[in-house]
């Protein structure tokens, strides 16, 4: 290929409360990973190619790339918002471009690059395939969604969630009860997604499974989540393994919810990423 080859791909979050490695949602922030330098950078690390750890790097030659590749991001890392799938998805997606293939071609293969090093695919599959998708083992499905409010993003200043060290603190084992209050509101949540119901979204977004012992280990988060709550969004989730929170607002309760929320975090609105990796 001739020229500057440029692969986007969007952020994520994962879970959206009862889904628990189970749902994924791409969001409009984006990794880039370039075979060449960047010429307006984001981000301070962008003007220099990529090491052999760099976990877009790992995907790119993974996927069979050889070329040096830059990397740039518009959103934080480690703060469950799908940094490591959005980078692994533009490498892998670069280097099967760089081979000649079309871009749904080098998605569909890209995707099995980035579920293996990711280990599962509810972050993975949106970076790759944008919108929203159910993963069940090895099959993920995107489904149609209709998003009845503002997305809204609580991402904290300094705190960070290391994914294995947030699944440590987790049970091991759950109560029968707590599985079905789950699997309850996982359904009313497809509904309401697929319905683009706003009326069911607070009580379909609970979890019993995996927030209750992370929100523990977050109170800011805690708070940030309870106070947009009362403040009257819509919905509320702990983002991934956190520590940022996602929240789905009418447009009439956004400003009360803004101002409710602790001044130690960033208040970004996003939107449904719907491309997925993309050329850019």
């Amino acid at each position: 290929m001739n020229g500057v080859t440029i692969v986007y791909a969007p952020a994520s979050t994962a879970n959206l409360g009862p889904g628990f490695d189970v749902l994924g949602l791409a969001l409009n922030r984006h990794v880039q990973v370039s075979d060449a330098m960047i010429s307006d950078p984001v981000s301070d690390d962008a003007s220099d190619p990529c090491g052999p750890d760099h976990v877009a790097r790992v995907a790119y030659e993974r996927a069979g790339g050889v070329e040096p590749i830059w990397f740039d991001f518009d959103f934080a890392p480690s703060r469950g918002l799908g940094f490591s799938a959005a980078a692994r998805a533009a490498g892998a997606v670069l280097a099967f471009v760089q081979k000649g293939m079309e871009i749904s071609a080098a998605r569909r293969a890209g995707y099995r690059v980035v579920a293996e090093l990711e280990g599962h695919g509810d972050n993975a599959a949106p970076a790759v395939f944008g919108g929203l998708h159910v993963i069940a083992g090895d099959l993920n499905h995107r489904m149609s969604l209709t998003m009845p409010g503002q997305l809204l993003c609580w991402v904290p200043h300094n705190a960070t969630t290391p994914t294995d060290a947030s699944r440590a603190i987790m049970p091991s084992q759950i109560e029968r009860s707590d599985a079905v209050f789950n699997l309850g509101r996982l359904g009313l949540l497809i509904s309401a997604l697929y319905e683009g119901d706003l009326t069911l979204l607070e009580r379909a977004t609970q979890d019993r499974l995996h927030q209750p012992s992370r929100l523990d280990a977050a109170p800011d988060t805690r708070r940030a989540l309870e106070s947009g709550l009362a403040a009257g969004a819509s919905a509320a989730w702990l983002s991934g393994s956190g520590p940022t929170v996602v929240m789905v607002v009418a447009a009439d309760k956004m400003d009360a919810v803004v101002l409710a929320l602790p001044t130690g975090g960033d208040v970004l609105m996003v939107e449904v990423d719907e491309a997925g990796a993309r050329l850019g």
